[in-house]
């Protein structure tokens, strides 16, 4: 007979509201968690992950909320609008565009929605985060709704947020 699998999330803090930021399972002694990068589960120990989180981390959850929050991709992803700077958020500039961040155990993927409607690559997130650039960009905290509204609003496109 087989164990069942226990599921665990971890949570994201410090953005505008806590968050689950990954789903954990364990049978037995062996941990994995669903990638965020391309939805599959992935044993811990065949990533660079190496190790699960720490027990204190972890907060127990259903079989059935589990496979809920699986199927919701969207409740995963953190979203921001994306302005030049702070002066054009404060004078109520438009946002330019917006970029999301998907932070999985294995790696941490920041998008940027492009002028070609495609999803690509940015620092714009770090720039923001560290401060260190000259002229960095200003983002400001957005749900998914309101990012799919945005690039509505802004290229004309519908769906531009499905993962």
């Amino acid at each position: 007979m087989t164990v069942p699998y226990e599921y665990f999330v971890t949570m994201t803090v410090g953005y505008q509201q806590e968050r689950p930021a990954n789903l954990w399972r364990k049978q037995g002694e062996e941990w994995e968690f669903l990638s965020l990068i391309d939805w599959q589960w992935r044993n811990v120990k065949d990533t660079n992950a190496k190790y699960p989180p720490m027990p204190e981390k972890l907060r127990a959850v259903s079989a059935e909320r589990a496979r809920e929050m699986e199927a919701d991709r969207k409740s995963w992803v953190i979203h921001w609008a994306h302005y030049a700077d702070e002066a054009d958020w404060r004078d109520g500039e438009k946002p330019t565009t917006v970029v999301r961040r998907r932070h999985s155990p294995e790696n941490r993927y920041d998008e940027v929605f492009r002028r070609a409607n495609t999803w690509g690559p940015t620092t714009a997130v770090y720039e923001f985060t560290h401060s260190r650039a000259s002229n960095p960009p200003h983002l400001v905290e957005i749900s998914a709704n309101e990012a799919e509204r945005i690039l509505q609003e802004l290229r004309g496109i519908s769906g531009a947020t499905d993962l």
